[in-house]
């Protein structure tokens, strides 16, 4: 029951400061984006859409969104209630990952765009926006204001994107395998491309590890700089 309230917290913290109207406009944006562009580029141009809408935009908001309640001196109330720090993060994950996943399927609708790999593209969606939602907190727990996240967060934002790179076939090295940006765009890609079952596999163990890893940093960030600061 309280990581329930906390979610719905959250996503009415969300409505209240406008991040369901900032998506359903940029929604409305890259639906008539995809329309417009002639048919060769929208399969493409829409993995670099949801690629944009679930990873980057997901990395900088939860971290706006973190300060925003510590500006409003609402984290270290929380933290003297029954709430659990696993349930205050859980809450803050699952409801980004609602407001992600709705924007990234009314696209793919408002595309209509398809596919028969749609329960890898599904794993993949959830996945990477669960890990880049995690990379947002990691940079949160310790920033001071919203300037500051958005400084340190930026250089390591650009680093882990550089995969588009290669997507795009522009530049590749195998190191680019190590980000899990690798992974999430072969997943957000395969409505459109015939990538092999190897490929799949990988990036399905690479954002389960990229998951595992980041979950236990961020729980032990925000222990140290949220829950008990110095």
């Amino acid at each position: 029951m309280r990581l329930l309230a906390a979610i719905d917290r959250d996503i009415r913290f969300q409505f209240r400061h406008g991040f369901y109207y900032a998506y359903l406009v940029l929604t409305v944006l890259y639906i008539i984006t995809l329309r417009l562009l002639p048919e060769n580029l929208v399969h493409p141009a829409l993995t670099l859409i949801l690629f944009t809408d679930i990873c980057a935009l997901g990395f900088f908001f939860i971290g706006a969104i973190v300060l925003l309640e510590r500006g409003q001196n609402l984290t270290q109330s929380l933290f003297v209630t029954p709430l659990r720090l696993h349930e205050y993060l859980l809450a803050k994950i699952l409801s980004f990952l609602f407001l992600s996943l709705l924007s990234a399927f009314l696209i793919m609708l408002g595309g209509s765009v398809g596919g028969q790999d749609l329960l890898w593209f599904i794993f993949g969606a959830t996945m990477s926006a669960l890990i880049y939602t995690l990379f947002g907190l990691v940079f949160a727990a310790r920033a001071q204001h919203v300037n500051d996240y958005f400084v340190k967060a930026l250089g390591v934002g650009l680093l882990i994107s550089l995969p588009i790179f290669a997507y795009l076939r522009l530049f590749d090295t195998p190191l680019f395998h190590v980000f899990p940006t690798r992974a999430t765009l072969i997943l957000l890609d395969v409505l459109s491309t015939d990538y092999t079952i190897s490929d799949k596999i990988f990036s399905v163990a690479s954002l389960l590890i990229w998951f595992i890893v980041l979950s236990r940093f961020t729980y032990k960030r925000f222990d140290r700089y949220v829950r008990h600061p110095a």
